[in-house]
């Protein structure tokens, strides 16, 4: 059944973010915690709850999306920030082997990509804490933006931490400290 499942959980969100510049003040990064999906993280602000329901050859998921999406009050070196927690069905990964992990990763990689019309800059085999992940970035509006992804797979629960950055802004420091914070609870 893995085999069957493309990504349709990654970007949602995306297709309408604009390109714009932060103007006045910078933000106080703060502790966001969800005890509903298990972790905490560092936003630059609060982030929105976004829960959304995909159709999938999986069936139905719900997906938990928390979004910052920066705005013209703020100066910050990237446009979003936001995590997006998806649920299985715990029968996917019963008896699961390396193969089933690389095509759902490889699924969840090209769901990515396509769902922006986007291009794969680069991918990353990553893990957390021993559980399977990926870390991809991809070119965003034919070289506007760069998406950043850290995918995580804990159980049947996929993590998803994001940013979306202006391409010459790409590699800032905000994004390592947004992607480095994400921690289980």
């Amino acid at each position: 059944m893995i085999n069957l499942i493309r990504s349709t959980l990654v970007l949602t969100i995306v297709s309408s973010v604009s390109i714009h510049h932060g103007c006045s003040q910078t933000s106080d990064w703060q502790v966001f915690e969800s005890k509903e999906n298990g972790f905490i993280i560092l936003f630059p602000h609060e982030p929105e709850v976004h829960p959304q329901i995909v159709n999938t050859e999986a069936g139905e998921l719900t997906l938990d999306v928390y979004l910052h999406e920066v705005n013209d009050q703020y100066i910050d070196d990237n446009l979003v920030y936001s995590v997006i927690c998806t649920e299985y069905p715990a029968s996917i990964f019963q008896n699961a082997t390396e193969e089933t992990f690389k095509v759902f990763f490889r699924n969840s990689v090209d769901g990515a990509v396509n769902n922006v019309h986007g291009a794969l800059l680069s991918e990353l085999i990553i893990q957390y804490d021993g559980y399977p992940g990926r870390e991809i970035k991809i070119d965003f509006r034919e070289g506007l933006a760069v998406i950043t992804m850290r995918m995580y797979l804990v159980g049947n629960r996929m993590y998803i931490i994001q940013t979306i950055t202006e391409t010459n802004k790409d590699f800032n420091t905000s994004i390592g400290r947004f992607m480095d914070s994400f921690k289980l609870i």
